[in-house]
């Protein structure tokens, strides 16, 4: 690199307001961890004041550094490594938005911005927990804003900037392109987000799951901040809506995540078992655990040590997802995984301080954890107690099976992961899945406390006999025939009938629509993943004349030429239109059906597209017809992706010279050019005003082919080149060029590509019953968290 250069065209300013706020962020995340500390053992108030100012300062702070960053996004500074890495020209405002947490850095900027906000929420709401809450939350702040610090203190990588230079990067540095002090001249366009974020989805799963993520640490402050004071209840109070906030950010990230998946991604179906969709499902399995063991100890005097351990494990769980998704390690398991990108000794470090930390105090109190007598076993609590212990070895099994690359990496072991992975992991969490439904509905028909089993048999008797009832006709509906599922979908019934019985009986009081609407969700949402996935099946197999290569691609794919009617399965299907937008090329595909007086008549439309992207690869967007029985799933798996980007429908078959007499043989037909015809000035021809006329007739009649003739005109030293299509040969003559011969011309033939696409088309059926679970869920999550934030607040018992 030229010392002392001077860059052209760069804007350094903002890049320069970003990266030293980040610092003064770092700083006043220290002074607020200090001072809350300090004032928490000294019982200082000015201590207290500092602390709460200097957090105060951090959020702002880290507000100056996210507008910085979104500037930079927003006016495509190609001159940072971020934007240029993760912008183009041709996104649009929505995906420039989700460019800021496309990347690695930007994401870490976007979970430690959420995380301030919520500390800010805190200094309002923690009241007597403030001090040592805060405490546990701007150290938390600190080792988060180290990730996005981008120095190297003694060799050691200590986070990455958003705000890097291109020309500052270690690779970069020393390149010939980047010692021009006019480089930026050079670089038109930035290389782009990868080409499956450009899906609406990407602008709101990545924010809400890292708000899940963000939110775990509150739950973790409070019952480090109580464990630190060996106040062992208090705690559960002001905890418990922050619990149930993380359960239904975080799960609403999740099932955000699985919409992405099943509307950009053409495996077929929401989730897919990956190593990245599983880190963020274990902590939420664990939390869920915890959400329902503080509702326990908030009722008896017991089992606190468990509360502890799985509000810390999910927290734990959340750092362990980062490291997981962030380190490289998933890198050969995981299409979603980032790159090694040098930050796994820190990572490692903040998981191993975390860890250390919190256990030292859990262990520290452990002897002192109130006991008292065990539940009754016809009790609700012990079903609850049972049924967070499912939920726990649920998510042990995932985190063991999904940590096989780490497991391999620190022990030196080579053990293969899970080929068939859904079968694997279906076969694990089917009997968990069971155990928890079934949990949920006997849980649910009991009280707290002390059952009558005589009334606890004639009402869950109820229960039981109206399942059966309706489980027979699902068999037949569902036309599920697995032993396991056919005992998931009795136990599944079992909860949902479980879940209206308690909303009846206690008459729809806010306590039991909290309750009860949550589990029914749950219920309907796993009662749409079995009936979805159990008996999904593909409606597309090749009809047409046309061999597509093997015989698992004719049995699974369809060839439709353009406005040619095909059969698939019970519908009948036309290729209709194109169209392109940008980068994006659309195909749409009419379905039809008959009634039942053989009448066709046009049932519904969709368009499959390609995403052009000559960087990253293209991508085949499906698109999806929904109703609330099934929903037709279609994705194209091959089209003329050049032919259809560029409208050029013709293939050359020849190009040959031709003298007046000469004959051309093409595709069973004979042409002769029987004349070159030329228009010009009549005493001296002008070679930059000219027209030559090449006359051609068709030497057999049955081709019904009339004479034409094509056109090679010069006009001011302009060349226009004629052509002629034969529409009913599919042929195309083209007059090339004038050939060196006297009275010759080139000709030029192509043939007309048949217009096609093959598509894979699969349906769902019920699909949509598990969309309304996952809706009704959260409802009910929502009720719960407002009727608790109402209690914290002291305005509702």
């Amino acid at each position: 690199m030229i010392l002392n250069t001077i860059y052209q065209g760069e804007h350094l300013l903002p890049g320069t307001i970003g990266q030293s706020f980040i610092y003064i962020a770092l700083l006043t995340a220290l002074m607020s961890f200090v001072y809350y500390l300090l004032a928490e053992i000294k019982g200082n108030k000015r201590f207290h004041t500092i602390g709460r100012n200097s957090f105060k300062l951090h959020f702002l702070s880290l507000a100056i550094v996210g507008i910085s960053f979104f500037y930079i996004l927003l006016n495509h500074y190609y001159e940072y490594a971020y934007v240029w890495r993760h912008t183009a020209s041709y996104l649009p405002l929505k995906f420039i938005i989700s460019s800021f947490w496309a990347g690695q850095e930007g994401s870490f900027l976007l979970w430690v911005l959420i995380e301030s906000v919520l500390g800010v929420i805190l200094l309002y709401t923690a009241k007597r927990f403030e001090n040592r809450v805060m405490t546990v939350i701007a150290a938390g702040q600190f080792m988060l804003t180290t990730m996005i610090l981008g120095i190297r203190p003694l060799g050691f990588v200590l986070g990455q900037s958003p705000f890097t230079l291109l020309r500052e990067e270690a690779a970069n540095v020393g390149s010939a392109f980047f010692q021009s002090a006019d480089y930026l001249s050079n670089i038109a366009d930035g290389y782009g987000i990868n080409p499956l974020l450009e899906n609406i989805w990407m602008i709101t799963h990545p924010p809400l799951l890292f708000l899940g993520y963000a939110a775990a640490i509150v739950p973790f402050a409070y019952a480090i901040a109580s464990l630190w004071k060996c106040d062992y209840k208090s705690w559960l109070k002001p905890a418990f809506p922050w619990t149930i906030f993380s359960v239904l950010s975080l799960g609403g990230g999740i099932l955000l995540g699985g919409a992405w998946a099943y509307e950009s991604l053409t495996f077929g179906g929401f989730w897919a078992w990956d190593p990245v969709e599983n880190a963020s499902l274990i902590p939420w399995l664990v939390i869920v655990a915890s959400m329902h063991m503080m509702i326990l100890n908030k009722r008896r005097n017991h089992s606190y040590g468990l509360s502890y351990i799985f509000i810390i494990l999910g927290f734990i769980l959340v750092v362990y997802a980062s490291y997981l998704t962030r380190s490289g390690v998933l890198g050969e398991t995981s299409v979603h995984a980032f790159g090694n990108n040098g930050l796994s000794a820190q990572m490692i470090l903040i998981m191993a301080i975390v860890v250390i930390s919190s256990l030292f105090l859990y262990f520290k109190n452990y002897k002192h954890f109130p006991k008292n007598n065990k539940d009754e076993f016809l009790s609700r609590e012990f079903w609850m107690y049972i049924g967070s212990l499912v939920l726990l070895l649920s998510a042990f099994q995932i985190f063991i099976s999904t940590s096989i690359p780490v497991i391999n990496k620190i022990f030196g072991t080579d053990i293969a992961p899970p080929l068939e992975v859904t079968a694997y992991y279906n076969k694990w969490q089917l009997p968990m899945a069971i155990m928890v439904v079934l949990l949920i509905s006997i849980s649910l028909v009991l009280k707290y406390g002390k059952n009558n089993f005589r009334s606890f048999s004639k009402r869950y008797g109820l229960v039981f006999i109206i399942t059966t009832i309706f489980f027979v006709g699902e068999i037949f509906l569902f036309q599920i025939e697995s032993v396991g599922f056919l005992l998931f979908l009795f136990a599944i019934n079992l909860a949902i009938f479980s879940s209206l019985d308690f909303l009846f009986r206690n008459r729809f009081n806010l306590y039991s629509l909290s309750n009860s609407i949550s589990h029914l969700g749950f219920s309907l949402f796993l009662l749409g993943v079995l009936a979805a996935f159990s008996n999904i099946h593909i409606i597309s197999s090749n009809t047409s004349n046309y061999d597509l290569g093997n015989a698992a691609t004719n049995r699974e794919n369809q060839l439709l030429v353009k406005n040619q009617l095909k059969q698939l399965n019970k519908y009948m299907v036309e290729y209709k239109r194109f169209r392109k937008e940008r980068n994006h090329m659309y195909y749409g595909i009419d379905f039809y059906q008959k009634d039942a007086k053989g009448k066709i008549s046009k049932s519904f439309s969709i368009e499959p597209s390609i995403n052009i992207n000559k960087k990253m690869g293209n991508v085949y967007d499906p698109d999806t017809y929904h109703s609330f029985k099934k929903d037709v799933f279609t994705f194209i798996s091959f089209a003329n992706v050049d032919g259809d980007a560029k409208g050029e429908r013709y293939k050359q078959l020849a190009e040959q010279g031709m003298d007046i007499g000469d004959t051309l043989s093409v595709m069973g037909s004979e042409f002769v050019l029987y004349n070159i015809r030329v228009e010009g000035a009549k005493d001296s021809l002008d070679p930059n005003n000219i027209a030559i006329f090449a006359q051609m007739k068709s030497l057999i009649p049955s081709d019904s082919i009339p004479n034409f003739e094509l056109e090679y005109r010069i006009s001011n030293g302009r060349v226009y080149k004629g052509n002629k299509e034969i529409s009913n040969k599919n042929l195309r003559f083209r007059f090339v060029k004038i050939s060196n011969k006297q009275k010759g011309i080139i000709l030029g033939v192509d043939k007309k590509e048949m217009e096609f696409i093959v598509i894979k088309s699969m349906v769902f059926p019920y699909i949509s019953i598990m969309w309304s679970g996952a809706l009704i869920m959260l409802v009910g999550l929502f009720i719960s968290l407002y009727r608790n934030i109402q209690i914290s607040l002291g305005k509702r018992d």
